[in-house]
């Protein structure tokens, strides 16, 4: 990967990004990338040398390093707390390996810098795998298992909000357990995920809409000087059908005085902003026909 500086940042970061020491191991494939899209990770495989990423996208990964040494300073308490290990497994004809932040006690906790919107309705699925391919790396490596959890440090925290918004964090780090998988459901799981990457390697897949995070095409019924929206439809014709339904269109079948119907486009939150292979995906980028 090729690691641009567009914003003129100082050289330190952009030093301190491009001289990542990440480094998975002898290993066919790392935890994260059996729970990627198969699709992403093949082109990576063939087109991550042409890949271009400027240094200021990667700061939240730079972040989350510095509070990997961090950790480190707490010390591994006379060999009884595992700090920053990467394990090894071999399943399925392939080596898997994965690196754990801390265990404790029987605990797996996964350490992550994130926003408040990724945590507000509990853990993601990927999140979820991912701390069992973990648990299972540990018990397969004689490391005793009894919970999984993430320690989420929320980057974009506020004190106002928690105090006046009920579902809001009412700290800036939260810690959310995770169900914790059998040792035969999570090790059917891998297999079937590293099946799938050794399918993408010969016959490249299309990314779902789950894996793309992607958005559907909304309209939305606005009232003039509220911000939110009265309710969000999946078409134009049911939007309006809502109007009729509530009494918000005129004798002559318009739209009232102060109402009005807002399309809100769909996207592909995956592909346009959290992929940096998307260049060179031509589901994203469909080739352009002449």
């Amino acid at each position: 990967m090729k690691i641009t500086n567009v914003l003129g940042l100082p050289q330190p970061i952009v030093d301190a990004v491009t001289n990542d020491p990440y480094d998975s191991g002898a290993s066919d494939i790392s935890v994260t990338r059996l729970i990627s899209p198969p699709r992403q990770v093949a082109l990576s495989a063939k087109h991550g040398h042409e890949v271009s990423e400027d240094c200021s996208d990667r700061l939240f990964s730079l972040m989350g390093q510095a509070m990997h040494h961090i950790l480190e300073r707490g010390g591994d308490v006379g060999g009884k707390r595992i700090i920053e290990k990467r394990l090894f497994t071999d399943i399925g004809g392939w080596t898997l390996s994965g690196q754990i932040d801390i265990w404790e006690n029987g605990t797996l906790s996964d350490y992550k810098f994130t926003s408040v919107w990724e945590t507000m309705n509990g853990l993601k699925d990927e999140k979820v795998e991912q701390l069992n391919i973990l648990a299972y790396l540990c018990r397969v490596n004689d490391i005793e298992i009894d919970k999984v959890q993430i320690v989420a440090m929320y980057r974009d925290y506020s004190k106002s909000k928690a105090a006046f918004e009920r579902d809001y964090p009412q700290h800036q780090i939260g810690i959310l357990e995770s169900p914790l998988w059998s040792m035969e459901e999570t090790k059917k799981f891998i297999e079937a995920r590293i099946e799938i990457h050794k399918a993408a390697r010969n016959v490249l897949p299309e990314c779902t809409s789950e894996e793309m995070w992607e958005r559907p095409t909304k309209w939305a019924v606005h009232k003039e000087g509220i911000l939110s929206a009265k309710r969000l439809l999946e078409s134009e014709e049911k939007a309006f059908d809502y109007c009729v339904d509530k009494k918000l269109v005129t004798p002559e079948n318009e739209l009232k005085k102060g109402i009005y119907i807002e399309k809100r486009p769909g996207a592909k939150i995956r592909c346009e902003n959290y992929c940096s292979i998307a260049p060179f995906c031509t589901q994203f980028n469909p080739p352009i026909s002449v």
